[in-house]
């Protein structure tokens, strides 16, 4: 019964900074795209890990806290991050988008493929997406708890 104990506040602080950050990640991809999104889901990490620390404070390791939070909030943040880039990708039509590559690459390139293209593209900016939110809300959760016991 203790370790589910252990990781309560941790998994409830993971769960509430996935909900912030899928709306704020939502919101950053919707104007500015999965770039945009992955600055974002650093501020995310780092605000996910630094809260887990401390709701985890004499229970467990600050990166163990961190872990589990940024883990929990990191599919969410990438899902709607995603889902804000496709809507803002939609806007512009896959002709144009296929027309602007076309001259970037100096290639022919039709509008379907640039779209698998892109889509390929989210994918990847959702794999760093996770990786940098789970590995600064990690880093941010040691960090904080180190700096609570120096205090």
């Amino acid at each position: 019964m203790e370790p589910k104990q252990q990781q309560r506040g941790a998994v409830r602080v993971g769960m509430i900074w996935g909900a912030i950050g899928g709306v704020i990640g939502f919101l950053v991809a919707l104007i500015g795209g999965a770039v945009a999104g992955v600055l974002v889901a650093g501020f995310t990490g780092f605000s996910c890990g630094r809260r887990a620390a401390v709701a985890e404070a004499g229970r467990s390791s600050g990166a163990l806290a961190g872990l589990i939070s940024g883990a929990l909030a990191a599919p969410v943040f990438v899902i709607a991050a995603a889902a804000g880039s496709i809507i803002s990708a939609r806007n512009v039509s896959t002709a144009e988008m296929s027309r602007m590559v076309s001259d970037m690459a100096g290639l022919d390139i039709p509008p379907d493929q640039v779209w698998q293209m892109f889509l390929l593209s989210l994918v990847f900016a959702g794999f760093i997406q996770a990786a940098l939110l789970i590995l600064v809300s990690t880093a941010t959760g040691a960090w904080s708890r180190r700096k609570r016991s120096d205090n």
